[in-house]
């Protein structure tokens, strides 16, 4: 897989495997684009923040559950 620079066109890859140019692709848990700027990985961050939020927010409104397991 490659990530290629943002407009740059000039695709020479010589390789023995197949290779997939990609705009974007998740390594070790960091958005890594073709941009080289952390806006899109910012914005990737906050939407995953969100949505564990969202998923806990049944847990927070339980009164079932002590606050001290919440």
């Amino acid at each position: 897989m490659i990530v290629d620079r943002e407009h740059y066109n000039n695709r020479e890859i010589k390789s023995v495997c197949r290779c997939e140019v990609v705009q974007s692709f998740v390594y070790l848990g960091s958005l890594i684009d073709n941009s080289g700027s952390c806006v899109s990985e910012i914005r990737w961050l906050i939407q995953q923040a969100r949505v564990a939020m969202t998923k806990l927010t049944k847990i927070w409104r339980d009164h079932n559950i002590t606050k001290a397991t919440k």
